[in-house]
């Protein structure tokens, strides 16, 4: 759904400048400022200084230019093979020791094909250049099943990076070692940041974990099963879990989220807003990453209560909108929450925009109620813009993801009036 509540878990506001008059009244001078900002940007600088090093192990090794060419080239391979192996490691890891796979992407961009044998979705995107995985706990202990996998992804890791020191007697292979060596440093080292959780905190922070945190952990099979229950449609099947989780762990942060999520997936949007309100004013010391996931949620979940005339307007959008931008400028990435922006265009009377932003955030959305409302905003903007047909083709494919969703009922019986 576009409120983001992964409940099985463990938009920077853009100043508008006419163009021609950006910074101080210099001509294109915000363009300049955004590609200073993008020069400086961490990976930019990575990208610099690995080309740098690579350059001059080929220097000291005498093989002139198109030494220097090959080895960027196998430091290039190397960069896009070792992420792929490591996220091999983790999903191999998850497969062996418990832990819940449920959807693998492999590539980039658009979608190629799809399919889902048994409970796992594979997905092929036009770019093969990236493995992804959506992993998630399912049974305890919770805690040692993800480290073991985790330990899994480093040695996969350590495999690639010691196979390039035993074949780094060719330019090739040096640049492939000089690139996958501090690369498989930086996953080792713990962090964990919106949608991205390095190999090094499996290893080294998750076992220290303790209170709250660890207490989430604990609780996420139970969460990841009210997950999955919405996925199928059993509301009633979901909202048990949630009251168990009430019952068992209380005050949690997945706790809250699957009793949003269930409100949510039975149309009551405004005390979705409200018990998530309740939850971040008794909580306001959260970490930037849980509190970018909550700002994101209460974005998505407002703009469906001002749609859906729950809530009014012109208390609640104030509101939503800053989440959004707060959600950003905490870490989320903004092309994430493409489905939130268009139903927000939507609102605000830019049929247009919110088709073109719909339509991103169905491409490129992984999980199937996410894309189902997305897909939903889609054919309603479809319908703002006079296109019934597009409108029935949009709501056909979220009728397939999720037939029982309220967005998706509630559409359906408009375009039948239509």
């Amino acid at each position: 759904m576009t409120g983001k509540f992964p409940c099985s878990q463990g938009v920077d506001g853009a100043v508008l400048h006419e163009r021609g008059m950006g910074t101080c009244g210099v001509p294109y001078a915000s363009d300049l400022v955004q590609a200073q900002s993008l020069l400086f940007r961490p990976w930019v600088l990575a990208a610099f200084a690995g080309a740098v090093a690579v350059a001059l192990v080929e220097a000291i090794a005498g093989t002139g230019f198109a030494g220097i060419a090959v080895a960027l080239v196998g430091a290039l391979a190397g960069v896009v093979l070792l992420p792929m192996i490591t996220q091999l490691g983790l999903i191999a890891g998850a497969v062996v020791f418990g832990l819940r796979v449920r959807h693998v992407i492999f590539g980039a961009m658009r979608e190629v094909a799809s399919w889902t044998p048994k409970r796992v979705t594979f997905t092929v995107r036009a770019l093969p250049i990236t493995l992804r995985a959506q992993i998630g706990p399912w049974r305890s202990p919770v805690i040692l099943r993800c480290w073991l996998a985790g330990f899994l992804s480093a040695v996969f890791g350590v495999a690639v990076v010691v196979g390039g020191w035993l074949l780094a007697d060719s330019a090739f292979w040096r640049g492939f070692t000089v690139a996958v060596t501090p690369l498989m440093l930086y996953k080792l080292w713990p962090q964990r940041v919106p949608l991205t959780t390095s190999t090094g905190w499996l290893l080294f922070s998750l076992p220290r974990l303790d209170g709250a945190e660890r207490s989430e952990f604990i609780a996420a099979p139970l969460a990841a099963r009210a997950y999955e229950a919405l996925r199928r449609g059993e509301i009633d099947q979901a909202q048990s879990y949630a009251d168990e989780l009430a019952e068992k762990h209380p005050g949690l942060n997945a706790t809250m989220s699957c009793q949003v999520s269930v409100l949510e997936a039975r149309g009551e949007y405004a005390p979705g807003v409200l018990l998530l309100l309740k939850y971040l004013s008794e909580n306001g010391d959260l970490p930037p990453r849980k509190m970018s996931y909550l700002l994101a949620g209460l974005a998505g979940l407002g703009f469906k209560a001002v749609e859906a005339g729950q809530l009014p307007a012109e208390s609640l959008l104030p509101t939503a909108k800053k989440a959004l931008e707060d959600a950003v400028k905490l870490g989320y990435p903004e092309f994430e929450l493409s489905g939130s922006n268009a139903l927000l265009a939507l609102i605000e009377g830019d049929p247009e925009s919110a088709v073109r932003l719909a339509q991103t955030g169905a491409d490129y959305n992984h999980t199937p109620l996410s894309r189902a409302d997305d897909l939903v905003t889609l054919a309603r903007a479809h319908m703002a813009c006079h296109d019934n047909a597009s409108a029935r083709e949009a709501l056909g494919k979220a009728e397939e993801l999720a037939p029982w969703s309220p967005r998706v009922t509630e559409t359906r019986q408009r375009l039948s009036v239509a």
